[in-house]
């Protein structure tokens, strides 16, 4: 395979966080006995190991008890979030499909994930939009606390299912997905789906912006296809 394309999930493909923000929050109150927000910080494109730091720091959390306890606390929010599937309806956000399908069958191309979730909630996201078939791999938010370390883990596993080039591609939609893939020397696309405008995403680098990824033949281009 000669191309490797890593998709952020939230807000690049999918434009629901209903119970990713809930689970966040019974984790802090289960685990360390308060009531935290995610909204008590900026969180966007952060890792949920970072995210979940920073809002006990704010709080006042000792860093040896948020190190001590952080194991339990991702675990609790990845159980909470399972136990929701069965009411969850993210939403796939215009395009992704079509795009998911056609870059699937094509054999020069290898599709992963780069994302700030949890392991177990991104694929739990993944199984109930019906895109799980698409993806295997990925970097995790429950793996690092830098976004650019999950796509370095992201391409090493790329290189396990055969992968031999160095034509990697990141794809999301917040200035933290472009400086992680610069970061790790990958190309980025930027795409205006969530909260972010294409020139706040070409201020951060991105290689290429483009307003939905509807836009298949700006991405033919982006991607060299």
């Amino acid at each position: 395979m000669k191309k490797l394309i890593l998709f952020d999930i939230d807000g690049t493909l999918t434009a629901s966080a209903i119970g990713h923000i809930e689970a966040h929050a019974v984790a802090y109150q289960k685990v360390f006995g308060i009531y935290g927000s995610i909204f008590m910080i900026d969180f966007d494109g952060k890792t949920d190991r970072r995210i979940t730091k920073e809002v006990l720091a704010s709080l006042g959390t000792a860093e040896a008890e948020i190190e001590a306890k952080l194991p339990e606390h991702l675990q609790v929010m990845g159980e909470y979030y399972d136990s929701l599937k069965p009411y969850l309806k993210p939403k796939l956000l215009a395009g992704v499909a079509e795009l998911l399908e056609r870059l699937h069958g094509n054999s020069d191309i290898l599709l992963g994930n780069v994302t700030g979730n949890l392991e177990r909630i991104a694929k739990d996201k993944l199984e109930v939009a019906g895109i799980s078939k698409y993806f295997d791999f990925g970097g995790f938010g429950s793996e690092s606390d830098e976004r650019s370390d999950l796509v370095k883990l992201a391409i090493e596993r790329a290189r396990q299912r055969g992968f031999e080039g160095n034509d990697v591609y990141v794809i999301g939609d917040t200035p933290v997905d472009v400086i992680a893939g610069n970061t790790a020397g990958a190309k980025t696309i930027g795409v205006a789906t969530g909260s972010y405008s294409q020139e706040k995403l070409e201020e951060a680098g991105a290689t290429i912006t483009l307003s939905t990824l509807e836009d298949l033949r700006a991405l033919d281009e982006a991607l060299n296809l």
